[in-house]
């Protein structure tokens, strides 16, 4: 942790906005902070923080560095637009009095800089990138600075104001919207940073119980992480939004968990099953929806697992739903399940060549498999890395 302490930033300008400046940056204001408050996604947050920077400041970049509490370095985190393009995103920068960002970390306290480059402590990141002026301000969040937020480039307001240099000069008004932006953007970081650490170790917990389950039988092992993969794969080229996807991945990890209720002699045989196994095997879909059923959240998602082997045709298990009754998730995991099951080895056969699988999925486009999701696949085996071995 890094402790608040004093420090002087450069005196800026007095206040030259007008009115109606005024009144368009309390608009913006208000309106990027119903967005930030609206979102927990990491990457939602710091690109609408950085938009919200340019809009209210009117500059031409703005930047994100956040601290990595593991090494005490500031990293790059994100930078917006084309000018944003030209920093280099992978500098790491200590926190001490050397560079701007590593000065207003260790103090806590912002900085306004109108000839930036006259500063001893400037940074210069990219020969392509000339950065002239800057606000540099603290994100704190419980008491400790998390990272620092950028403006950067002051562009010419209109009707212009004053300035000291031959460049638009950043104002006392522009520092005190900044940080009234700043705590806001702290607050979102924050909990957009806890939120994606439980969502990983939510998925961490899942990933463990799928593995624990293959582990009973060598010889599907990796088969979760391979049906994810090509699962994602195939909804890349789906109509679907992000928060989708993330459920295709929840329950691709989980499409087989209701194999450990399944007893070993079955689940391990090195052969085919009989007529009085397959029974017993095709219970799997259901026992998973019964595991994961008292988890709160995730009722589509288990929706998907017990229905991954239904047909387009309705002649699936368990219900025998057809077409699109059975679930969008369901028939994304079905084809994954299904090329992975036709391309592995197992002891009383070899893995089939991935083309010809490939093939066969073709073949079964509108019986077995959701057109649509065909066609997904189709696409993702041409320009993914589906057609290759995993």
């Amino acid at each position: 942790m890094f402790e608040l302490k004093n420090s002087e930033h450069e005196s800026p300008l007095p206040s030259t906005a007008t009115m109606e400046e005024k009144l368009r940056q309390f608009e913006h204001l208000t309106r990027f902070s119903q967005i930030l408050n609206s979102t927990l996604d990491p990457d939602l947050v710091r690109e609408k923080a950085l938009e919200a920077t340019c809009a209210l400041l009117g500059c031409e970049t703005a930047s994100l560095l956040l601290v990595d509490f593991k090494t005490g370095e500031l990293y790059w985190e994100t930078a917006l637009g084309e000018k944003g393009k030209e920093l280099k995103k992978s500098v790491r920068l200590p926190i001490n009095d050397r560079s701007i960002a590593g000065y207003v970390t260790m103090t806590g306290e912002s900085l306004l800089l109108n000839d930036v480059e006259s500063d001893p402590r400037h940074f210069k990141q990219d020969k392509k990138f000339r950065t002239r002026t800057m606000i540099c301000i603290p994100l704190k969040a419980k008491n400790r600075v998390i990272g620092v937020l950028q403006a950067l480039n002051k562009t010419a307001a209109t009707p212009a104001r004053k300035s000291q240099h031959a460049w638009a000069d950043f104002d006392a008004d522009d520092l005190r919207l900044f940080e009234t932006l700043g705590h806001q953007v702290a607050i979102a970081v924050e909990n957009s940073h806890l939120y994606a650490q439980l969502k990983k170790s939510f998925y961490d917990t899942v990933e463990a119980l799928a593995e624990a389950i293959e582990k009973k039988d060598r010889y599907t092992g990796g088969h979760t992480k391979r049906v994810v993969y090509y699962s994602m794969c195939i909804a890349k080229y789906l109509d679907i939004p992000p928060d989708e996807i993330d459920r295709v991945k929840l329950a691709a990890i989980l499409h087989d968990v209701g194999k450990i209720g399944i007893e070993d002699k079955i689940l391990k045989k090195a052969a085919p099953l009989d007529s009085d196994e397959w029974p017993v095997m095709k219970q799997h879909p259901n026992l998973g929806y019964e595991i994961m059923q008292h988890v709160d959240g995730i009722k589509d998602v288990i929706t998907a697992v017990r229905c991954h082997h239904e047909r387009w045709d309705g002649t699936g298990y368990p219900f025998g739903l057809k077409e699109n009754e059975i679930p969008l998730i369901a028939s994304i995991i079905s084809v994954a399940d299904t090329y992975d099951a036709m391309v592995s080895t197992r002891p009383y056969r070899k893995g089939m060549p991935p083309k010809a699988a490939y093939e066969e999925i073709l073949r079964n486009r509108g019986t077995q498999f959701s057109p649509i999701v065909v066609d997904a696949f189709i696409q993702a085996f041409q320009k993914e890395k589906m057609g290759k071995q995993f």
